[in-house]
């Protein structure tokens, strides 16, 4: 300590001899070094960001003594909160400012890229990383040298470059900052969450959808993956809350009822699951719905009830193209029964509804072989390649069925 004291009178411009011996003194004394430290050298960032490092250590020092928690203000949804990245440490965020400021000042050219790197050696800091420095240079110089309409790019791109080096704090930095300047911007909410489920904990996972959500209601991306985290934690209360939460901001929407569905099946919860299907029903629900629930009825072994939902089901989507799997349901479903005559017409009427559907025919003709009529499975396939040329699925299927015939030569 004595000899770094006279090195750094007899060589002041050296910047390592003031930066070691402030890391040798006290609090207090230290901080006296770095002020004499910047006086002498006003244009060096390493000793304003050692200044930060300082007071990071020492608020961190007192919260361990007191005991006291740093935790994210979740009742706070301002996204300039930022879910807890930028909650200053002590005087961390008030240097790192002032040293842009005084830097600029001083003529110093303040390089995005460089002070970029410098968050990302405070993350690596050995051994306690300055995370709250890290945090503070990020939001202080992310910005700089960056246009309006290519920032949201920029930042993006940043942060995966962060990833990939490991700098998993300073790309959370990056996604934090771009968040409180694209609030609404579904997608950066969804990087930021999958970071978190890939390189951060749980809790902070919950935080950022829970506001993601807040800013993006219509976005059901984002209830959706809220829901699946609650429930890959096992908390399925929490999950079938996060559905009617979302339900409630997006009341048209099928896939959040089909996924509320989707959590009640699997959770033995047949009648909940019922009831929801059964009102997207009455909602004007798509074919996906209908077909949801034919196969609900099917897995409980009610027939009939899954023969009349897909009935109704057709009668309100029968013509659009994905309809032929309502069509395909309804006449295996009168197969089943053994009700021939009754899945023949559920084929015919399945194909003058969506005539260029090969899978209806396919499927028909497959019927009529297992019956004996291999004259009628011809016909069909033969009818089928005709209408829809240059299919090689009925191409194949005719093939096999006279194979399976005895017809090698007719297969040729």
């Amino acid at each position: 300590r004595i000899l770094l004291r006279r090195a750094v009178e007899c060589c002041p411009q050296h910047k390592e001899l003031w930066l070691a011996l402030a890391k040798l003194e006290t609090y207090d004394k230290a901080k006296k070094v770095l002020n004499k430290a910047r006086q002498t050298l006003p244009t060096e960032p390493l000793i304003w960001i050692t200044a930060a490092k300082l007071e990071e250590t020492k608020n961190r020092e007192k919260k361990k003594q007191d005991d006291v928690e740093m935790k994210d203000q979740e009742a706070e949804l301002d996204p300039k909160t930022s879910f807890g990245v930028f909650e200053e440490c002590g005087l961390v965020g008030k240097i790192v400012d002032r040293a842009i400021k005084s830097l600029k000042q001083h003529g110093a050219v303040v390089s995005r890229e460089k002070w970029l790197s410098f968050a990302e050696d405070c993350e690596r800091a050995v051994p306690s990383p300055a995370l709250h420095v890290c945090a503070q240079i990020v939001k202080q110089t992310i910005g700089i040298g960056v246009e309006e309409e290519d920032a949201k790019a920029t930042w993006v791109a940043d942060a995966e470059d962060c990833v990939k080096r490991g700098s998993i704090h300073s790309a959370r930095s990056i996604l934090a900052h771009a968040l409180t300047v694209f609030p609404a911007k579904k997608g950066l909410w969804r990087r930021a969450a999958m970071l978190e489920k890939h390189h951060g904990d749980p809790g902070m996972l919950d935080s950022i959808l829970k506001r993601a959500v807040t800013y993006c209601p219509q976005s059901e991306m984002l209830w959706l993956m809220g829901a699946k985290e609650r429930w890959l934690k096992g908390d399925v209360p929490g999950a079938r809350m996060v559905l009617q939460e979302a339900f409630t901001a997006n009341p048209d929407s099928e896939q959040i009822v089909l996924a509320a569905f989707k959590l009640e099946f699997e959770n033995n919860e047949t009648e909940r699951a019922k009831m929801l299907l059964q009102r997207a029903r009455q909602q004007g629900g798509g074919e996906r719905v209908w077909m949801k629930s034919a196969l609900l009825e099917r897995d409980l072994g009610n027939a009939q009830e899954e023969i009349d939902i897909l009935t109704e089901g057709l009668e309100v989507h029968g013509k659009s193209e994905d309809s032929w799997k309502m069509h395909l349901m309804l006449a295996q479903a009168r197969v089943r029964r053994g009700e021939t005559d009754l899945a023949r017409q559920a084929y015919e009427k399945g194909v003058r509804s969506v005539p260029m559907c090969y899978q209806l025919r396919q499927s028909h003709a497959s019927l009529e072989e297992r019956l004996g009529s291999i004259g009628r499975a011809r016909a069909i396939l033969e009818q089928a390649r005709f209408k829809i040329p240059g299919c090689p699925e009925l191409w194949l299927a005719a093939i096999r069925t006279e194979r399976r015939a005895g017809n090698a030569k007719q297969a040729e």
